[in-house]
Protein backbone atom coordinates (compact mmCIF):
# COMPACT_ATOMS: atom_id res chain seq x y z
CA UNK A 1 0.00 0.00 0.00
CA UNK A 2 1.38 2.95 -0.78
CA UNK A 3 1.53 6.18 1.24
CA UNK A 4 -1.35 7.82 -0.88
CA UNK A 5 -3.87 4.65 -0.58
CA UNK A 6 -3.11 4.69 2.84
CA UNK A 7 -6.24 6.34 5.37
CA UNK A 8 -5.28 8.78 8.37
CA UNK A 9 -7.74 9.60 10.99
CA UNK A 10 -6.71 13.57 10.75
CA UNK A 11 -4.87 15.52 8.62
CA UNK A 12 -2.16 16.01 11.36
CA UNK A 13 -1.10 12.13 12.02
CA UNK A 14 -1.03 12.58 7.81
CA UNK A 15 0.93 15.06 8.03
CA UNK A 16 3.64 13.65 10.65
CA UNK A 17 3.68 10.54 8.52
CA UNK A 18 4.87 12.46 6.09
CA UNK A 19 7.16 14.42 7.54
CA UNK A 20 8.54 11.00 9.08
CA UNK A 21 9.38 9.42 5.35
CA UNK A 22 12.34 10.48 3.35
CA UNK A 23 12.68 13.08 1.22
CA UNK A 24 12.09 12.45 -2.64
CA UNK A 25 14.41 15.51 -3.78
CA UNK A 26 17.77 16.23 -3.92
CA UNK A 27 18.90 19.36 -2.24
CA UNK A 28 18.37 21.59 -5.62
CA UNK A 29 15.33 20.40 -5.63
CA UNK A 30 14.43 21.25 -2.54
CA UNK A 31 15.78 24.83 -2.93
CA UNK A 32 14.24 25.45 -6.11
CA UNK A 33 10.99 24.56 -4.35
CA UNK A 34 11.96 26.62 -1.36
CA UNK A 35 12.56 29.86 -3.97
CA UNK A 36 9.09 29.41 -5.49
CA UNK A 37 7.11 28.59 -2.20
CA UNK A 38 9.14 31.64 -1.02
CA UNK A 39 7.99 34.36 -4.00
CA UNK A 40 3.83 32.79 -4.23
CA UNK A 41 4.18 33.64 -0.09
CA UNK A 42 5.59 37.12 -1.29
CA UNK A 43 3.16 37.92 -3.97
CA UNK A 44 0.61 36.49 -1.98
CA UNK A 45 0.76 37.44 1.24
CA UNK A 46 0.80 34.38 2.71
CA UNK A 47 2.29 33.96 6.39
CA UNK A 48 -0.45 31.50 8.30
CA UNK A 49 2.41 29.34 9.92
CA UNK A 50 -0.42 26.05 9.44
CA UNK A 51 -0.35 26.73 5.66
CA UNK A 52 3.73 27.26 6.12
CA UNK A 53 4.01 24.45 7.44
CA UNK A 54 1.63 22.44 4.97
CA UNK A 55 4.14 23.64 2.04
CA UNK A 56 6.78 21.96 3.57
CA UNK A 57 5.68 18.57 2.82
CA UNK A 58 5.58 19.63 -0.89
CA UNK A 59 8.95 21.41 -0.63
CA UNK A 60 10.85 19.41 1.32
CA UNK A 61 9.45 16.52 -1.62
CA UNK A 62 7.79 13.98 1.67
CA UNK A 63 4.64 13.75 -0.33
CA UNK A 64 4.25 14.29 -4.84
CA UNK A 65 2.45 16.51 -6.09
CA UNK A 66 -0.70 14.05 -6.37
CA UNK A 67 -0.43 13.21 -2.53
CA UNK A 68 -0.07 16.57 -1.70
CA UNK A 69 -3.05 18.06 -3.03
CA UNK A 70 -5.48 15.07 -1.77
CA UNK A 71 -4.29 15.59 1.82
CA UNK A 72 -4.87 19.42 1.58
CA UNK A 73 -8.59 18.48 0.52
CA UNK A 74 -9.07 16.17 3.06
CA UNK A 75 -7.96 19.27 5.60
CA UNK A 76 -9.47 22.03 4.66
CA UNK A 77 -12.09 20.62 2.06
CA UNK A 78 -15.48 20.86 3.51
CA UNK A 79 -17.35 17.44 3.95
Amino acid sequence: MSAIDKSYDNAQTWFDAAMERATLLDEAGVLQRQAIADAHNACNNISDPAMLADQQLYVQGRMELEEYERYLLFKYGKA
